[in-house]
């Protein structure tokens, strides 16, 4: 009976685990998307760990602690090939289980990065036993026959060494954490790209360059010629005939060997990505290394899945629901514009770290529905920053104890993690209102120092950075940092501003240069600082008087990150 009554309870329970949704992505109006994981929708308000960070257990029991004293919600893991198959066949999961096990226990969700073939574009993290045999995983070559650290994305035994490696990771998250659902996400491969070089030499990459481009590929291209990024639109050549080649179909240049090695790439990692989501479906991404500063293809790694090159990866890789920008250049918001596409929801896996993605994360959430925001190396990010002369080494204060001496020793959260803290907040209103009117954001800084935001009300928010007041002892400096705020529509004329370093005015979005009779104005009915526990508003201090000087604006300072709530009239 006791037999019975055990297979029974275990019959049932593995139902109920095939019952509930594996992480999953929700796309949320054309553009905008975001996970859901254990049956909730989240963003993925996290950080990416440097790459040898989560090599050892002590690295990542270490970093973990500190991840959540950090208040994020996501971590990104590097998983490398070298570490899971050590020698030929041989499996050791060891590493995966313990990132499992920490991130349980510091409640945070993991997107694991294969580490497999590429990784910034070299083959610098596959195992010992793969670099060494040539003969089998043969490399990429240059035009003069020279064989580069990059495994070629031609080579069958390459394709089936790394796919039989990430096959046994997504078995064992489905054995392992199919219930718990830690991983809601994987990157394949790293940075994949060609570098030195735009495309790959070698006598089988040159001989399917001189080939007919495939059917899948022109196809693809005809149905979608309407909507086709406009790099690719004036590449195509008018005159080309059915059968072209390469060079036929997009002209005979450098940045159509890079077209080429997009495909090899994106059809390589179709078939890894395909794979491993027949045995466990999650969403699977890819990063992207930026093509900046005038540099051309092989320069920055060629055949990556670029923003201009988007059609390719969409064509080649359809297990692939995401273009990942990674941001280590200037001009924050022209690079997240270009992959923030109809086409691909916005996610920066990885931006340089810095105080400055303090405004950069709301500003990504807040005006383009981020799916996630994650700077590199989070793991040296500093909990809190000291105000006085004494730092922490000073000091003598771990970073575990740094978060209790707030009071006493005259410091603050470092911006980061308070801007993280709004946003985890705030998080449940964000999600509700991505990809609709009643959400925007505003970046400003030295150069763009006003911005404008028009409500479904028909009120016109301006947004100035608050040393434009000139009562803060930083407005006399030459540069102005950067701030910013996710403004939120809760109902009629009811609003939250998140952020820092703003002031906001108002007026009716209609109104005219000249004061006419029947003319309205917009007044300030209430204003308050307030938290957001368990979805619930909790008022801080109220902000009628000198705060928002006498009702004439709500006001946010440099240094301070807040969410107020405030309600405008009009008279």
């Amino acid at each position: 009976m006791k037999h019975i009554l055990t297979t029974l309870l275990l019959s049932l329970l593995t139902v109920g685990a095939q019952a509930q949704q594996n992480p999953r992505l929700e796309r949320c109006g054309n553009s905008t998307a975001r996970i859901v994981a254990n049956g909730k929708p989240m963003l993925m308000i996290g950080g990416e760990l440097g790459n040898s960070s989560a090599s050892t257990p002590d690295d990542v029991k270490r970093t973990f602690s500190h991840l959540h004293q950090m208040g994020l919600n996501t971590v990104l893991v590097p998983l490398s090939w070298e570490l899971i198959e050590p020698q030929e066949g041989a499996f050791d999961m060891s590493s995966l289980d313990t990132i499992l096990n920490e991130a349980r226990l510091n409640e945070l969700k993991v997107v694991l990065l294969w580490f497999g073939a590429w990784k910034n574009s070299m083959s610098c993290y596959a195992p010992e036993w793969f670099k060494r045999d040539l003969k089998r995983f043969s490399r990429a070559h240059t035009p003069e026959g020279k064989p580069v650290e990059e495994a070629s994305s031609l080579s069958k035994n390459v394709l089936e060494a790394d796919k039989r490696a990430f096959c046994r990771i997504m078995q064992h998250l489905r054995d392992h954490d199919a219930q718990e659902q830690t991983v809601i996400m994987v990157q394949v491969e790293n940075e994949i790209g060609m570098i030195e070089v735009p495309r790959d030499y070698s006598a089988d990459a040159t001989r399917m360059y001189q080939s007919a481009v495939p059917q899948q590929l022109t196809d693809y291209l005809k149905k979608y010629q309407k909507s086709l990024h406009p790099y690719l639109k004036e590449k195509l050549q008018p005159k080309a005939q059915a059968g072209a080649n390469w060079p036929q179909l997009f002209g005979d240049d450098i940045y159509t060997e890079e077209i080429f090695q997009t495909w090899t790439y994106a059809t390589y990692v179709e078939q890894i990505a395909k794979a491993g989501r027949e045995i466990y479906n999650l969403p699977m991404y890819v990063n992207v290394a930026l093509n900046s500063r005038d540099r051309k293809p092989g320069q920055y790694p060629s055949g990556g899945p670029l923003a201009h090159l988007i059609d390719l990866w969409h064509c080649g890789a359809p297990s692939i629901d995401v273009l990942g920008v990674d941001i280590y250049d200037k001009g924050i918001k022209s690079w997240l514009s270009k992959y923030h596409l109809p086409n691909n929801p916005l996610f920066v896996p990885e931006i340089r770290l810095d105080d400055k993605d303090a405004m950069y994360a709301l500003y990504a959430f807040g005006h383009h529905g981020a799916m996630g925001f994650c700077p590199f190396s989070i793991e040296d990010y500093p909990l809190t920053t000291a105000t006085n002369a004494n730092d922490w080494k000073q000091m003598d204060l771990s970073q575990d104890d740094q978060l209790n001496a707030f009071s006493t020793v005259g410091s603050s959260r470092s911006p980061l993690v308070a801007s993280y803290r709004l946003l985890r907040q705030a998080e449940p209103l964000i999600l509700e209102r991505q990809g609709t009117k009643d959400m925007d954001a505003v970046l400003l800084d030295n150069e763009q120092r006003e911005a404008e935001i028009v409500t479904p009300d028909g009120i016109r928010l301006t947004v100035k950075h608050s040393y434009t007041l000139g009562w803060e002892p930083g407005a006399k400096d030459a540069v102005w940092p950067e701030t910013a705020c996710i403004i939120l529509r809760l109902a009629k004329e009811d609003y939250l501003v998140i952020g820092s370093g703003v002031v906001v005015t108002f007026s009716p979005a209609e109104s005219s240069a000249t004061w006419q009779k029947g003319d309205k104005r917009i007044g300030l009915a209430k204003c308050e600082e307030v938290e957001i526990v368990d979805g619930r508003q909790q008022i801080v201090r109220h902000l009628n008087g000198d705060q928002t000087h006498q009702g004439r604006h709500i006001r946010i300072p440099v240094g301070a990150f807040q969410i107020q709530h405030f309600k405008l009239y009009r008279y």
